[in-house]
Order: structure tokens, then C-alpha cells, then sequence
């Protein structure tokens, strides 16, 4: 701008310039973004057009994204502390109530927005510390120029909330759901509902169990746990009624978990340590584009893209929720889908047989099961064969080989680093450290000492890889009260006090 304020031109590519539905949607992202007008929001400063071509202004943010955040932890093999966690999804829950809430300017009714794509993609997290949800690009709202068709599905799909998928009317809930994914995986590194292709996701995200948190961290606060069960509930009246109401819960949890001192200097110390170089290259870009330099080599805008978070681990997991919601099938679809089942079942039992058989045949001789059949006494003289004498050699008995023992790694990461690990007992080295253990049932107790903090103790099952993370607490400086002597003991004369 000519006040030298940087700002971002966002304009459709030019293959897409052209479709109405595209030009639309554009448009309706402008509208909503020049009305959203809060902290925790991206602001749209105006809509142009040069010729055909639309274009918004919006606001330049420095910082990244909750995707490239985690894949550069993921990395490192760090963590950011629960309460960070709580705090960044809180103000999400901020700015994202206030988008719920907003009335159209003329008659003052609600626009009944609803982001539809909430994810960490979509959470920008500024070197400052500030927190903002960006791209309304596929937002609903009773508004809009374009209007999605019934069962149309738009949106990130392992962010989706159950209905989302089954493409039903959607309301603020469905947001919520999203975000309690977007806290899952903030919180625990690891990627809830990944799946090889969209229609495992889509599973995953409607049937499957869903592991709890404690699943993945055997430290995770069950404060934080217990929004994660309510915001991922996959039956919408079981989940938060608005933002505002799971904001509430998150801050009662930081409270629980004990404040770091300003949560906004907390963040840009941390982003200051570990985007170090991307801090770097962008004030250089930003200087170069001031200059009116030539920006040939630019950054690339995902962070760490080669980087592949963990799935969760889905054995033996405890389920989160199992809540579907029920929904009505007309009869005439009903009797359509027997039919379908029938003549499916038919097909399937033809070809099974087929398919059966032809294994029957290729397996036949290994296949027969031998009766236990009695001995029968036969005299020497009925069978009319010669003498023939066998030779049986005597094999020598192969021992089973030895147990191998399997070893797992157990991740510490504790604010403030450098921290003394022992493991029952022995010291293993400082954090951040892996931590290799045999696998096993019987559970090791980790101490953890640092000078100047509190002593940490917790016993660890090693059944499987676990990542932990520790807040270690400053210990309180005792006060020594001043004994003074009692009055009779005091000798008579003059004092001075100054």
C-alpha cells in the first residue's frame, strides 16, 4: 500500500476464472471477510477488479500455519506445553464464535455461518504470538450467492464432522467437531483420521472407534481429555452448543494447569527457537519486496512438507466415542436398498462359490482332514508281498530359537530443556532425549531434576513408542520468619532504627 503497510492479494487462478460457481464463491468470501471484522480473524481490507480479473486485499500475517507447526515439532521432537495448546485453541474459539454469531447488516438476522473448513491449515499462528482463522472461502451462510447441492461435500476431509461427510445440513456444531480434531492432533502429534484414501477417512471419521488422547500421551491432562470427548462427539446434540461454551472449558483448563506468564510471549519465544530460519528468509522477502526487488525465490508456503505425522495408533485403543447419529430412511428407499442388498448378496454368493471351489481344488491335498481310523489285525500270510526292511534315521530334535528381545523408545521433552533423566534410578542423559527400553508389561519409574524446579515422578509401561512431555514447576522460595527476642530478654538503652 502506499502507506507502506504490507498486504496479501489473494485472485482466482485463471483457468477458474471463468466458472460462475468459483466467481461466486469469491465474492461471498469477501462479503464475510469485510464483516468479520475481530482479533482473531484474517481481515479482508476490499474486493477489486482489474478488467476480469478479482482480486481481495487482505491482511499480511508473519508467522505459519498449525500444519507446519506440527510437522516441524514432529521434526525436532518437541512439544509445546497443554496450556499453549488450550490457549491457541481458545482464541480460535474466539474469533469462530463471533463468525457463528453475525447478522446481516440490513435485517439484523443471523447469517447462520458455518466455516466448513476448519483445520490446521486454516489456523495461522503469527511470530507474534497472535492467533488467527483464516480462508471463509467454503463457508456457509443463509446469504450466499452460491449454495452447495444436497449431499455436496466441500471441505478438508480428515477434518470433517460426521454429518459433513454424509453431506447433511450442517449447523456451528459441525465447526466444533473440526476443531476438536484440530486440538486432538495439536496436543498428542499424531494425525487422527489419515487413511490411505477419502472413503477410509470418511469411515473413520463416521464408524470407527476413536482412540482416546491417553491412548497416545499417558501424561494428558484429563481436563483437556474431557473436551476432546465432548467436542468430538459424533452426535451433534452430545458436543458443545457454540465456541464461546468449549472456549470456557479451555480456559478453566489452562487455569487447572497453572499460567506461564503471557501465553502471547510464550509462543513467539518458542516460534523465535524453532522458526528461526524461516523468520530469516521472510524478513529478508518482506525487505526485498519493499526494495521493489524481483521475487524470484520465494518460500515455499508449507513448512516441512517431506515430514509425515504419526497416525494414531489404533490397537487395543480405549474408544472416545462410538455416538452415531440416527438417521431416517424412507421405506421406498428402504425396500430400493433390499433389493440392492438382495441381488448384491446373490452375485456375491455365486462368485464366492466360484472362487471357493476353485481354492478347494488347488488345495485339495492339503486339505483333506484324516479320521483317526482303528487298527485292524491282519495275519502275515493274507498279504502277498516280500520282506522289506526300513531304515528309519533318527533326526536330533531342532531347539526353538531364542527370544529376541524388542525394544521400544520412549520421547522426553521438557520445558526447560536440559533437565536429568533417570530411569529406575540410573541417570540416562538431559532432555530432549529418546529414551530405549525393552518392551514390556512391567512398568519403570522416570524422575526427572532439574535445580530450581520441583522433582517429577512417573511410572511408564513400555508396551509401545510413547512421546511425553514435561512442565516442570519452579519451586517457591521459602520465607524464613524473623524470630524476635521477647520483650523481658530486650535490654534497657536507646536504639536506633534507621
Amino acid at each position: 500500500e502506499p502507506t507502506g503497510r504490507p498486504v496479501v492479494i489473494k485472485r482466482i487462478l485463471p483457468h477458474l476464472a471463468r466458472q460462475t460457481t468459483f466467481v461466486s464463491m469469491f465474492i461471498d468470501e469477501a462479503r464475510i471477510g469485510s464483516r468479520a471484522k475481530h482479533p482473531n480473524l484474517v481481515e479482508v481490507y476490499e474486493l477489486g477488479q482489474v478488467g476480469t480479473d478479482l482480486f481481495l486485499v487482505m491482511e499480511y500475517l508473519v508467522g505459519e500455519n498449525l500444519a507446519g507447526l506440527v510437522r516441524r515439532l514432529t521434526k525436532r521432537n518437541e512439544r509445546i506445553s497443554y496450556s499453549l495448546c488450550a490457549y491457541i485453541i481458545a482464541e480460535v474459539c474466539d474469533g469462530l464464535h463471533f463468525a457463528h454469531e453475525l447478522k446481516d447488516d440490513d435485517s439484523g438476522k443471523p447469517l447462520e455461518l458455518v466455516h466448513r473448513d476448519v483445520s490446521p491449515q486454516n489456523v495461522f499462528v503469527t511470530y507474534g504470538g497472535d492467533i488467527k482463522l483464516l480462508d471463509f472461502g467454503v463457508a456457509t451462510a443463509s446469504q450466499r450467492l452460491t449454495e452447495t447441492a444436497s449431499g455436496e461435500v466441500k471441505g478438508k476431509y480428515a477434518y470433517m464432522s460426521p454429518e459433513q461427510c454424509r453431506g447433511e445440513q450442517l449447523d456451528r456444531r459441525s465447526d466444533l467437531f473440526s476443531l476438536g480434531t484440530v486440538l486432538y492432533e495439536l496436543t498428542t502429534l499424531r494425525r487422527l483420521f489419515k487413511r490411505s484414501n477419502e472413503l477410509q477417512v470418511m469411515r473413520a471419521i463416521t464408524e470407527d472407534p476413536i482412540p482416546r488422547p491417553t491412548h497416545e500421551m499417558p501424561d494428558y491432562p484429563p481436563e483437556l481429555e474431557a473436551i476432546c470427548v465432548r467436542a468430538l462427539a459424533r452426535d451433534p446434540e452430545q458436543r458443545y452448543a457454540s465456541a464461546a461454551e468449549m472456549r470456557q472449558d479451555l480456559l478453566a483448563a489452562i487455569q487447572v494447569f497453572g499460567k506461564e506468564g503471557d501465553p502471547q510471549e510464550a509462543i513467539a519465544s518458542k516460534f523465535a527457537r524453532i522458526f528461526s530460519d524461516r523468520m530469516t528468509q521472510k524478513r529478508e522477502l518482506l525487505e526485498q519486496v519493499r526494495r521493489g526487488g524481483d521475487l524470484t525465490n520465494l518460500l515455499t508456503p508449507e513448512v516441512d512438507a517431506q515430514v509425515e505425522v504419526p497416525i494414531v495408533n489404533l490397537k487395543d485403543a480405549t474408544p472416545l466415542s462410538n455416538v452415531r447419529k440416527p438417521t431416517t430412511v424412507p421405506a421406498k428407499a428402504r425396500r430400493r436398498r433390499s433389493y440392492a442388498f438382495l441381488i448384491a448378496f446373490l452375485l456375491a454368493s455365486l462368485g464366492g462359490a466360484g472362487v471357493g471351489a476353485y481354492l478347494r481344488m488347488r488345495s485339495r491335498p492339503a486339505a483333506i482332514k484324516q479320521e483317526p481310523v482303528a487298527a485292524v489285525a491282519v495275519p502275515a500270510t493274507a498279504i502277498d508281498a516280500p520282506d522289506v526292511t526300513v531304515a528309519v534315521e533318527a533326526v536330533e530334535e531342532v531347539p526353538p530359537p531364542a527370544p529376541v528381545d524388542e525394544y521400544i523408545v520412549i520421547s522426553v521433552d521438557t520445558d526447560p530443556d536440559g533437565v536429568t533423566i533417570k530411569v529406575d534410578g540410573e541417570q540416562r542423559g538431559t532432555t530432549p532425549l529418546d529414551v530405549k527400553v525393552k518392551k514390556g508389561e512391567q512398568p519403570f519409574a522416570i524422575e526427572l531434576a532439574q535445580a530450581g524446579f520441583d522433582t517429577h515422578k512417573l511410572d511408564v509401561v513400555p508396551d509401545r513408542d510413547q512421546r511425553l512431555y514435561f512442565a516442570l514447576m519452579r519451586q517457591q522460595k521459602k520465607i524464613v520468619p524473623v524470630k524476635t527476642p521477647p520483650k523481658k530478654d530486650r535490654k534497657p538503652g536507646f536504639r536506633r532504627f534507621d
